[in-house]
């Protein structure tokens, strides 16, 4: 197995079951191995019906300092209600109790976390509690053998890696509802109070002493500033409603937090990242960027794609021409909704400087009948190959639409870890990174995998890129 390359996750969530595993305060920290809770009949039928999701977490410390991912990103996520209120609750799930019950055995979270949660929409103080947890998690492992620690900018990070043992975290941001919108009483604040919660909530996350690198302006549900992408398959679907604002565009209070976000008038340049927002907005954001862009050169926003896959289409508009239902990617074997990412769009991300992180959900990477087929090979080797393949294929996509060398510049890793999402078995936890690598190499070195899309690199250069090469790269330049 590869031990020498180490690893760069642009988004995971190693904080959210630790931080949620119990009110009023944490029961475990970020180095346990936390197992989701299934102590009765019903948690085990619940079990049964999502054995897609792991019931125990992928990315704690410890799992990450045996994988080598030596740098990560920590993406502080307040959890949206609309995935605690459901709605459409079948007649197996009535009482309070059972939906408890139910998601607390999906989520990793704790029973008093998931009662708490469901009795205020103080997004921004769940934030601010979040990130005083993970900046109190810094220290020594509970055996000594490893350190983790938080840091502010490109210089800090490689001091730390000097340091043996070292796992680096670097504090993100998923949903902008973080800043304090999305909740049932946004709507009935007036435009400028509204603008002033945000001004305030925004400069007191630059005043942190690790202000956020980087923030997804949308995520799964409408949170008053930019519409989302439809990111729910059967039966998520059916259980929460994101229809709310969905496929929108950017309103006047989310340009704000953009310019706001962005601006280094008011502290730290914090960037954009562009996954979960609609289309629509995407576009709307791209244009932007290349305006700004193109007037201050020596000042450029990059835009970054955190966690994705890539749909196959040619252009923005194709991806979006049929409406994102599951017959749309049933035979494809590229994920074909519009949540992911179009040749235009590896273009115009390309040529602002950014990144794009491959993520390790099967059912982002690949169509529905090609993911149940690789799940039903039981030979293990024969359905890492099959992984392997498609984590590549999504790999050359983005490197085909940019159609030369440079390609190979903006693919990374952005695993989602611990974001509830639809894991491949072989690679379930970040443990196992040096095996994936290992399996990425042979797929190239013993077949020649697409070698006239290598331009030359070798395929222990091409990992090593993905990797961390092109995330080390992009933290030189704007980790800042």
């Amino acid at each position: 197995m590869s031990k020498e390359i180490f690893t760069v996750d642009l988004h995971c969530h190693p904080n959210l079951k630790s931080f949620n595993s119990g009110y009023p305060e944490p029961v475990s920290n970020m180095w346990d191995n936390i197992h989701h809770k299934m102590d009765s009949k019903f948690a085990k039928t619940v079990e049964g019906i999502s054995q897609h999701v792991l019931k125990e977490s992928q990315c704690n410390l410890d799992a990450m300092a045996t994988g080598n991912v030596r740098v990560f990103q920590v993406s502080l996520y307040p959890t949206e209600r609309g995935f605690l209120h459901l709605r459409n609750i079948p007649k197996l799930l009535i009482g309070k109790n059972r939906i408890n019950v139910f998601q607390e055995v999906v989520t990793g979270y704790s029973m008093d976390a998931i009662v708490q949660l469901k009795k205020h929409y103080n997004y921004f103080k769940d934030l601010e509690a979040e990130y005083a947890y993970v900046f109190g998690q810094q220290g020594k492992s509970q055996d000594g053998k490893n350190e983790f620690v938080l840091v502010n900018n490109y210089t800090e990070l490689q001091q730390a890696l000097k340091k043996k043992n070292t796992l680096i975290g670097i504090v993100t941001i998923e949903g902008a509802h973080a800043l304090g919108t999305g909740a049932p009483d946004t709507d009935e604040l007036s435009k400028e109070e509204l603008i002033q919660q945000l001004t305030d909530n925004i400069l007191a996350i630059k005043r942190w002493e690790y202000p956020p690198f980087q923030i997804n302006l949308a995520h799964h549900f409408w949170n008053n500033l930019s519409g989302h992408a439809t990111s729910f398959k059967r039966p998520i679907n059916g259980l929460a409603n994101q229809n709310k604002g969905k496929d929108k565009g950017i309103t006047e209070a989310g340009w704000h937090v953009l310019r706001s976000l962005l601006s280094r008038e008011n502290g730290k340049r914090i960037l954009i990242d562009t996954k979960h927002m609609s289309l629509t907005a995407r576009k709307e954001y791209y244009e932007f960027v290349r305006n700004y862009n193109a007037i201050n050169p020596n000042d450029m926003i990059p835009i970054v794609c955190s966690h994705a896959g890539v749909n196959g289409f040619s252009t923005m508009d194709s991806s979006m021409k049929d409406a994102d239902k599951m017959v749309k990617s049933r035979s494809h074997r590229f994920w074909r909704w519009s949540i992911n990412i179009s040749n235009e769009e590896a273009r115009i991300i390309h040529h602002s400087g950014g990144l794009i992180g491959l993520m390790m959900d099967r059912g982002m990477l690949g169509g529905l009948d090609l993911i149940k087929k690789i799940t039903e090979i039981e030979n293990s080797e024969k359905q890492r190959k099959e992984y392997t393949r498609l984590f590549w294929d999504n790999a050359f996509q983005l490197v085909k639409a940019i159609g030369d060398k440079s390609g190979w510049d903006v693919v990374a890793i952005g695993t989602d870890f611990d974001g509830t999402i639809t894991h491949m078995e072989p690679y379930e936890s970040a443990a196992k990174f040096p095996m994936f690598q290992q399996d990425l190499i042979d797929c190239l070195e013993q077949n020649k995998y697409q070698e006239d899309l290598w331009f030359g690199y070798t395929p222990h250069e091409l990992v090593q890129k993905i990797m961390h090469g092109n995330a080390m790269q992009f933290y030189k330049r704007f980790f800042v």
